[in-house]
């Protein structure tokens, strides 16, 4: 079998149509035919063109996880899920991981730092919870304890209740039972422990008190 042509694809010039003995065979990733070194007038056997195939669907698969990392940095697992959410078989799973470790495109440690400061600045945890996180995304032990402490946990309990407890003091006649209840139960559910939880509540709940006090009287 000989290549007769190689054209590029109308749509998308970074894939190459290949014709062998002017039949169409299959197209590909124009970097593979360089790769390969393919060129008009090269006779292909079997065991090539099997070769081909097998490269162009691991390049499409690598395509396929580049672009899910496009929309944020992800941890080595959830690429791997991923892949296997494609039907990707394992051995390929484990190469178009590899990969994408060499090229830095894929780092559990740059994904945690990521999370961590996303998290800090839109949307804080507790620390359990933080931790909780990163482990269910398969980061290793030793990067998150690096990362993630618990003696920020009490600003950041501060800023994760600012919005809510600010809402709940603007509805009329609210009373402290009902306030601590609503705002304890928002920060226990981002990880706050209970110490730390009826601390953030106290402190909004006195610092209202305490602003309508100091409010002059007309």
């Amino acid at each position: 079998m000989r290549i007769t042509a190689l054209q590029a694809q109308v749509h998308n010039p970074e894939r190459v149509n290949i014709f062998v003995d002017h039949t169409f065979l299959l197209g590909v990733h124009a970097l593979l035919v360089l790769q390969m070194g393919l060129k008009v007038g090269q006779e292909l056997t079997e065991a090539q063109i099997e070769r081909l195939r097998q490269e162009e669907a691991l390049q499409q698969m690598l395509d396929r996880a580049m672009n899910y990392l496009s929309l944020r940095p992800r941890s080595t697992r959830e690429v791997k899920n991923y892949l296997r959410r494609k039907n990707a078989p394992p051995e390929m799973i484990e190469g178009i991981v590899q990969r994408l470790h060499d090229f830095n495109l894929l780092n559990d440690q740059q994904f945690a730092s990521f999370w961590v400061e996303n998290r800090e600045h839109f949307s804080p945890r507790g620390s359990y919870a933080l931790k909780n996180e990163l482990q269910q995304k398969g980061v290793q032990r030793e990067i998150i304890d690096t990362l993630v402490d618990g003696e920020q946990d009490e600003e950041r309990a501060l800023r994760a209740a600012e919005k809510k407890a600010l809402s709940l003091l603007r509805q009329p006649g609210i009373d402290y039972p009902t306030f601590q209840r609503r705002l304890g139960s928002f920060l226990q559910r981002r990880g706050f422990n209970y110490e730390i939880t009826m601390r953030t509540v106290k402190h909004f709940w006195e610092a209202e008190k305490q602003e309508s006090i100091d409010e002059p009287f007309e």
